[in-house]
C-alpha cells in the first residue's frame, strides 16, 4: 500500500511563534523604510492626526451645507459623509492607542469629543478605549466584549444580522451573555459607558426616521387609507434632512465596519496573535471597505504591530500582505462565517477553550 505523502508548505516549517516574529519584522521594516523616505510622517504625526480630525469634521459640515442648499444630490452627501466619518473612526482608534499628542490629555480629549459627536451612534471613546484594549488582550475569547457585541462568534442567521447592523439590538441579543462572560474585566473599567444624551438622541431620531418613512410608504402603496398626511410634511422635511447629512451616513459607516470586523476576527480557537485575524481583501468586500477605510485588508496588520497610524498601515499593506500570505495568514476565509468565525472546523463552539491567557506579541 502506498503511503500518502503530506505536502509541507514552506511556512509550516516554522512555529507560529516564529511566523509571528517574521511578520512583525516585515511590518516594522516597511514602516521604518516609509518613515525614513517621508520623515514628515513621523515629525508631524500629531499635526496630521489633528488635521484629519478637523478636516473630516469640517467636510461633513460642508457637504451637509451643500445638500441643504440644493447644490448636491442626497446620495452624494450620504456617501461623502460616511467616508469622512470613517476617517474619524480611524482617528479614534489611533487615539485609543495613544498615537497622537501622547501625554497631552487636553488635546486628546478634544479630539475624542470631535470624533464622537460626529459619530454619535457609537459608545463614547473613553469607554471604548477600555474595551478595545481588552480586545487586544483576549481577542477571540469569550471575554472579548468589543467583537462579541457586534456579532463575532455568533451563528450565521438573522440574530447575528440584527446584532451587526443595530447597536441596541446587539445590546438586547448579546448584552447579558457578554456582560456575564466578561464581568471580571468589565468591573475594572472606570470610564462611564454613558456620557450625556448624545447616543440616545441619535437613536431616537434614527428610529423615528425609520418608522415615519415606513408608515408613509405603506400608506402610499395601500391607497392612502390615512389620507395624504400633509400635516406631517414639515416633520418629514426636517427629519429626512437630518437623516441624509448625519443619520444614514453614520449607520452605513458603522454597519460596514461591524460586518467586516466581526467576520475577519476568528473566535473560539485563538491561542495567540497569529490566529486572531484573517485578511479580507476580496472584491466582494469592496462596498463595505469604501466606508471603513479598507479595514478588512489592513486590520490584521494592526494586531501584529499596534503603533502605526491608520494611513501608514495602509501604505505598508502593499508590501506586508504578501508576506502575511507567505507565512500562512488566511485570506478571504468566507467559510468561517458559517462556522461562527471558527478558524478550524469544529461544529460545537462549546468544545473550544473558554479563555486563553496570552500576551499580544506586538
Amino acid at each position: 500500500m502506498n503511503a500518502e505523502l503530506k505536502v509541507v508548505k514552506p511556512y509550516e516549517i516554522l512555529s507560529e511563534k516564529d511566523r509571528t516574529k517574521k511578520i512583525i519584522q516585515w511590518i516594522r521594516f516597511w514602516d521604518t523604510k516609509i518613515r525614513n523616505r517621508f520623515p514628515f510622517l513621523t515629525k508631524h504625526q500629531d499635526t496630521i492626526g489633528l488635521g484629519i480630525t478637523l478636516g473630516s469634521a469640517s467636510l461633513m459640515i460642508l457637504f451637509a451645507g451643500l445638500y441643504i442648499s440644493g447644490q448636491i444630490p442626497f446620495w452624494l452627501c450620504i456617501a461623502s459623509n460616511a467616508i469622512f466619518a470613517s476617517f474619524l473612526h480611524e482617528i479614534e482608534h489611533d487615539l485609543i492607542h495613544n498615537l497622537y499628542f501622547k501625554g497631552n490629555s487636553k488635546i486628546q480629549n478634544f479630539m475624542f469629543w470631535v470624533v464622537w459627536l460626529f459619530r454619535a451612534n457609537t459608545v463614547n471613546p473613553w469607554f471604548r478605549r477600555e474595551i478595545h484594549l481588552l480586545h487586544h488582550k483576549v481577542s477571540g475569547n469569550k471575554e472579548d466584549v468589543e467583537e462579541r457585541m457586534i456579532g463575532n462568534g455568533m451563528a450565521f442567521g438573522l440574530r447575528r444580522l440584527f446584532t451587526m447592523i443595530d447597536g441596541n439590538m446587539a445590546l438586547i441579543l448579546q448584552g447579558r451573555n457578554v456582560g456575564k462572560d466578561a464581568y471580571s474585566y468589565l468591573r475594572k473599567i472606570t470610564a462611564p459607558r454613558i456620557i450625556g444624551p448624545y447616543r440616545e438622541i441619535f437613536f431616537i431620531l434614527w428610529y423615528l426616521f425609520l418608522m415615519l418613512n415606513t408608515f408613509y410608504f405603506l400608506n402610499l402603496i395601500t391607497g392612502l387609507p390615512f389620507g395624504k398626511l400633509t400635516f406631517l410634511n414639515p416633520a418629514f422635511s426636517v427629519l429626512n434632512t437630518i437623516a441624509v447629512v448625519y443619520l444614514v451616513p453614520n449607520w452605513i459607516r458603522q454597519t460596514s465596519i461591524q460586518i467586516v470586523s466581526s467576520n475577519m476576527h476568528y473566535y473560539g480557537d485563538v491561542p495567540n496573535v497569529y490566529n486572531q485575524t484573517q485578511v479580507l481583501n476580496s472584491w466582494l468586500v469592496l462596498p463595505f471597505h469604501l466606508f471603513c477605510f479598507n479595514f478588512g485588508a489592513t486590520h490584521g496588520i494592526h494586531h501584529f504591530v499596534v503603533n502605526q497610524p491608520f494611513y501608514l498601515r495602509q501604505l505598508t499593506s502593499f508590501y506586508v500582505l504578501p508576506a502575511m500570505k507567505r507565512y500562512g495568514i488566511r485570506f478571504n476565509d468566507f467559510k468561517s462565517m458559517l462556522r461562527g468565525n471558527s478558524k478550524n472546523r469544529i461544529e460545537n463552539l462549546s468544545e473550544f477553550p473558554k479563555s486563553v491567557d496570552f500576551k499580544p506579541q506586538t
